[in-house]
C-alpha cells in the first residue's frame, strides 16, 4: 500500500481534475491522467464489479502495487476507474491487469 499522503484526494479535487484530465481506456478500467508537481493516484473500484468489500480491497491493493511504480517518476495524477464488469479473483487477474496497466501507461 501507499503512504497517504500520495493518494489523490478523489472527495474533494475529482470533478475539477476530470474535466481538465486526458483518458485513457482499456478492457477493464479507464485511467484519468494530468500533469503535476508530484505523484499522486487513486483507484475506484464500484460495487457493480464485486459485491464483495474484500474483492475490490483486494483490486485496490493490486492495482496500487502496480501503478504506483509505473508512475512514481512521471508527475501525475492518476485516477483509476474500473468499468462495471463482474470480477472474481484469480491468478491469472493479477497477470491480466499487471499487463495491461503497463501497456497502458506506456501511451500516457
Amino acid at each position: 500500500m501507499i503512504a497517504r499522503s500520495l493518494k489523490f484526494p478523489l472527495r474533494t479535487n475529482f470533478l475539477s481534475f476530470r474535466k481538465r484530465a486526458k483518458v485513457h481506456s482499456t478492457q477493464h478500467f479507464l485511467i484519468y491522467s494530468l500533469a503535476a508537481t508530484h505523484t499522486r493516484c487513486a483507484v475506484v473500484v464500484p460495487k457493480k464489479v464485486s459485491k464483495l468489500a474484500t474483492t475490490r480491497n483486494w483490486l485496490k491493493r493490486l492495482t496500487y502495487n502496480t501503478l504506483y511504480p509505473l508512475i512514481k517518476d512521471k508527475n501525475l495524477d492518476c485516477v483509476m476507474l474500473f468499468k462495471p464488469l463482474p470480477l472474481k479473483k484469480t491468478l491469472n487477474l493479477n497477470q491480466e491487469f499487471a499487463h495491461e496497466l503497463t501497456h497502458a501507461l506506456n501511451n500516457l
